[in-house]
């Protein structure tokens, strides 16, 4: 059409639609911002970490924003091999049909197979990788897999895009990528969290708010709560919180679990097991966190697997004391070393638990430490360093590569 000026297209991909939801809008509006028109390619139908009303919500709100999005069979498991097979075909032919300037790809498959695709097209790249697999006391097996395919992926990476420090070291010193920058995380929105900036739990809430969300969820009045926020699977590893809460039975001490996944009823049968099934509370996903961390009285962390949590971001910001599995991700987070335990020790996990119960100051003090600490993670902080690797992107669309940051 004579006059009319054609806005210059990006492709922001994930394997599935809540790593879009939860990670990447700001990243989104963004883009926008700059003048793009934005395209967004994940799984909209399988292996999200939300229900499905929120995804529906999710494709509203893209449609809203004039962001064109694609369904895109991309697996989790790379050894869905098949199903890997038709995914890159069905970005091969995405490519193929838009001329993407750049491309922006997170998690371990989705990221793999579109550096794939972006090479043989010419497509530069950005990738986030929001925690390699490989880690200091990972498994061998995880080394063996995913290391040499993420190196061998790096030199065809123009910029590659870490949430830690351990992951920034080694991807600066062993891979091949054209520029490395690190992040403090996705980015969380301080003031959500914080609306009562002192004395922030649940002993300074207004008494029908706490009452009526006790109720709710059937936990008495003067009870303690421990509060987890994650998907229900091996990962998250609630199992160990279970063995510890069991250390706790008759001082009502309960156990409430914001996620959705498929551990749920092995979780629930653990429970039964250990006679704990009444103190253990499943309030599925939430959409919302903001009252639950309002209403906890400790925030449990215990995962095998991180790169920099958010939902323990979150509760930082909301000025919990937070308890923590010794790993990568909780450890940049989390530096006071008496609230870290050993995954697989749910003794000393009880310990720490019980010595935080004990006194309330003490709790205090450490929720006062975690809010200070969690102003790094903000999300003004996140966007600006985004903002300098999309302009820096914009800036070499046709040759050229990223400046490494120093």
């Amino acid at each position: 059409m004579k006059g009319c000026v054609c806005k210059k297209k990006v492709l922001m991909l994930a394997s599935v639609a809540s790593m879009i939801d939860q990670f990447n809008m700001p990243n989104i509006r963004l883009m926008l911002e700059m003048g793009y028109e934005v395209h967004v390619a994940c799984n909209f139908r399988e292996g999200n970490t939300c229900d499905d009303k929120r995804v529906e919500k999710l494709k509203k709100t893209l449609q809203d924003l004039g962001v064109i999005w694609h369904m895109w069979d991309c697996p989790r498991s790379a050894a869905a091999l098949n199903q890997c097979c038709r995914a890159f075909g069905q970005l091969w032919k995405l490519t193929g049909r838009f001329s993407f300037a750049w491309m922006h790809c997170q998690s371990p498959v989705g990221g793999a197979l579109a550096r794939m695709a972006a090479h043989f097209r010419k497509i530069r790249v950005v990738y986030t990788a929001h925690g390699f697999h490989f880690y200091q006391g990972a498994p061998w097996k995880n080394w063996m897999l995913y290391y040499p395919v993420e190196k061998c992926l790096s030199y065809w990476t123009d910029v590659l895009v870490t949430v830690n420090r351990e992951d920034e070291r080694l991807a600066k010193a062993r891979f091949g990528a054209g520029a490395v920058w690190r992040i403090p995380g996705v980015g969380i929105d301080l003031k959500a969290y914080r609306k009562q900036e002192t004395g922030y739990g649940p002993d300074q809430m207004a008494g029908e708010i706490r009452s009526d969300f006790r109720k709710k969820y059937g936990i008495p009045e003067h009870a303690k709560i421990l509060l987890s926020v994650g998907e229900l699977s091996r990962r998250k590893n609630h199992q160990v919180v279970l063995d510890a809460l069991a250390g706790f039975l008759g001082k009502d001490v309960y156990y409430l679990i914001c996620g959705q996944g498929a551990e749920r009823e092995e979780l629930q049968k653990k429970a039964r097991a250990l006679g704990i099934v009444k103190y253990v509370k499943m309030a599925g996903f939430q959409e919302d966190l903001v009252l639950f961390y309002q209403n906890a009285d400790i925030f449990v962390f215990p995962s095998l697997q991180e790169g920099l949590p958010v939902a323990l971001m979150e509760a930082m910001a909301a000025g919990l004391p937070c308890v923590v599995s010794d790993i990568r991700g909780n450890r940049e987070l989390i530096r006071n070393r008496r609230m870290r335990f050993a995954p697989d020790e749910p003794w000393q996990l009880w310990y720490i638990v019980a010595g935080l119960l004990a006194d309330g100051e003490y709790r205090a003090a450490c929720g006062a430490e975690n809010r200070k600490n969690s102003n790094a993670y903000g999300s003004n902080v996140v966007r600006k360093k985004m903002e300098k690797i999309y302009q820096e992107m914009a800036r070499n669309e046709n040759s050229g590569k990223p400046k490494m940051e120093k």
